[in-house]
């Protein structure tokens, strides 16, 4: 599948190889910073159906996963569904209880600290007992 996508005035054909490495490039970006502000962060591996998120961020001893997206659409149920499916994945394989996950949602025209982390209401208050 291609399509064409519009930047400044300029058409370009984008492939799906193109946005698999735009994702990848994010997620990279997203672990360095992640480490360059003092936290343990890893990329997760592809496994499938099995898959695990794409990031592990230790903060204080406390493991979460994140699910990095860098897309013009913004599908919340869908990405969160997924995280949520991920997060329980990297739980199962591991044996241990299933670590709060967010969706990390990239924000066009900014940099990585400016991206959106999204998450719901019953996690954000597990985060603050």
């Amino acid at each position: 599948m291609q399509w064409v996508e519009c930047i400044e005035g300029m058409l370009f054909i984008v492939t799906p190889k193109y946005n698999k490495t735009k994702g990848a490039k994010f997620e990279t970006d997203v672990m360095k910073w992640f480490r360059k502000m003092g936290l343990l962060a890893e990329r997760l591996r592809l496994s499938g159906n099995e898959d695990e998120g794409d990031l592990v961020v230790i903060v204080a001893g406390e493991t979460y996963i994140f699910e990095l997206k860098n897309t013009k659409k913004l599908n919340l149920k869908e990405f969160w569904d997924e995280a949520q499916k991920e997060a329980a994945n990297y739980a199962k394989h591991r044996s241990i209880n299933q670590p709060l996950s967010y969706v990390l949602f990239k924000r066009r025209s900014a940099g990585i600290e400016k991206a959106w982390v999204i998450q719901d209401l019953t996690q954000w208050l597990k985060e603050k007992q």
